[in-house]
Parts: structure tokens; C-alpha cells; sequence
């Protein structure tokens, strides 16, 4: 999994669970906090990119999020 086609997931730590409760399993991954903050600017709604692959199956999608620094 990469975050903004660049940054990957840390291998630790990871969790699986059902966050939002709508009883699809959820994966929380975390990428380097430093890479993250280089990549994201500051804004009210910034797009986040999260693209992977799982076996044979890509991936992608993206969401909005404040970003205070």
C-alpha cells in the first residue's frame, strides 16, 4: 500500500477490525509520520490517495481530511 503513490506502509503496527462498523473488515496501516507531513499540505480539504495491492487485486481510493500543522 502506498499513500499519495509514493509513501508505503509500515509493516508495525497494523490492525484489523470493523471501525465503522458497517461489518466489512477494516485494515489501519501507518505510513512514516515525516513522509506524511512532507507530502500533505495544510487545508480545510485536502485529498488523500491510497493505492496497493492485495495478491492479485489493485486497489485505490480517496478521501478528504483537514490537515492543521
Amino acid at each position: 500500500m502506498r499513500l499519495g503513490g509514493s509513501i508505503p506502509a509500515v509493516t508495525w503496527p497494523y490492525a484489523l477490525g470493523d471501525y465503522d462498523h458497517d461489518g466489512i473488515p477494516d485494515l489501519m496501516v501507518k505510513c512514516n509520520r515525516n513522509a506524511v507531513i512532507t507530502l500533505l499540505s495544510n487545508g480545510t480539504h485536502v485529498p488523500v490517495h491510497v493505492t496497493g495491492r492485495v495478491v492479485a487485486t489493485t486497489f485505490e481510493g480517496v478521501d478528504y481530511i483537514r490537515i492543521v500543522h
